[in-house]
């Protein structure tokens, strides 16, 4: 019987002690994203758009790899898109994907991002919007960006990368929708 308290002792705390560790991590230098902590109250933007004028879609069933630590262009999301002068549009693109982030045996994050001209949609994770982390099981993710623009061409593609080069990031069966909304 004293032996069975003990051993219950013991579990609750270690049960104590471990909850105390998570706290410790998740008030540590680092996001559950990888990237730095920033305690800042919730910025949500608000975009009211309206009906759909144009939907482009883009598909891909043969499997792409990097290892790349900089931003590189997933293979054939890229679009482009022409806005008269004196209107503006909204750019809904949406980005699914089966992917696996694997091969480094620490934790590790595989991220995405989506650019308008070269400037972050929304939400803008700050380069770490992370699409997958380290298993190596691939499952089925998916990522929403929006952004205005006015008059002119505009060139809107999805990049991908790493953050350590031992890292695999594979996408396979992805597609990026794009939906160009009136404004």
């Amino acid at each position: 019987m004293q032996f069975r308290k003990r051993f219950i002792a013991l579990a609750a705390a270690g049960i104590v002690l471990g909850g105390g560790a998570v706290a410790g991590a998740q008030a540590g230098f680092l996001d559950t994203d990888g990237g730095p902590r920033v305690v800042v109250p919730p910025n949500v933007q608000p975009y009211n758009c309206g009906p759909v004028e144009d939907n482009l879609i883009k598909t891909q069933n043969s499997p792409v790899e990097t290892q790349s630590i900089p931003n590189i262009p997933v293979p054939g999301a890229q679009f482009q898109v022409t806005v008269a002068p004196m209107t503006q549009r909204c750019l809904k693109l949406l980005f699914t994907a089966e992917s696996s982030c694997t091969g480094y045996p620490g934790d590790d994050f595989c991220y995405v991002r989506a650019l308008v001209d070269g400037v972050p949609m929304d939400p803008d994770g700050g380069g770490f919007q992370a699409l997958d982390s380290e298993d190596a099981t691939a499952s089925a993710h998916a990522y929403e960006w929006i952004k205005r623009v006015g008059p002119g061409v505009h060139n809107i593609t999805i990049e991908r990368r790493v953050g350590n080069a031992n890292t695999v990031f594979r996408l396979d069966d992805y597609t990026s929708d794009l939906q160009v909304q009136l404004a």
